[in-house]
């Protein structure tokens, strides 16, 4: 498989993982959406944005996966960058998760140790191990 196979399996595992997850997945951008539109503003804009932000993030555990299938086939720039996107998205959805956690009072230590930080945490993993 080469030296970068156990960063490729990381990165498949951590991909699926983020699928199954709700921080990454179209769960935790749809609980935002709710927030935005109930909250802040409901506008034909940013029910627009908010579809598009769901199909994005929809795809992150794909891209994570996609990137590690490419370190494993010697693209490793390429999988690397498509991990950083998946990750990316997991990270803000986690970051705007949290925040809206703290704010309706509901944030609990267990929001830490979910499926989902797992899979962001393997996905930075999986990058930092893929070498050129």
């Amino acid at each position: 498989m080469g030296k970068n196979s156990t960063a490729m399996k990381i990165a498949i595992f951590a991909g699926i993982l983020l699928l199954i997850s709700g921080i990454n997945g179209i769960a935790a951008w749809e609980t935002i959406k709710n927030f935005v539109i109930s909250t802040i503003a409901d506008h034909f804009i940013i029910q627009v944005i908010f579809a598009i932000l769901l199909f994005i993030a929809s795809l992150g555990g794909i891209s994570v996966i996609a990137g590690g299938l490419l370190i494993g086939k010697g693209k490793v720039g390429t999988g690397k960058f498509l991990i950083s996107l998946g990750t990316g998205l997991g990270l803000i959805g986690l970051i705007i998760a949290i925040y809206i956690g703290y704010t309706e009072g509901n944030l609990t230590i267990g929001s830490f140790f979910s499926i989902g930080v797992i899979g962001l945490i393997l996905s930075i993993v999986a990058r930092l191990l893929a070498k050129k």
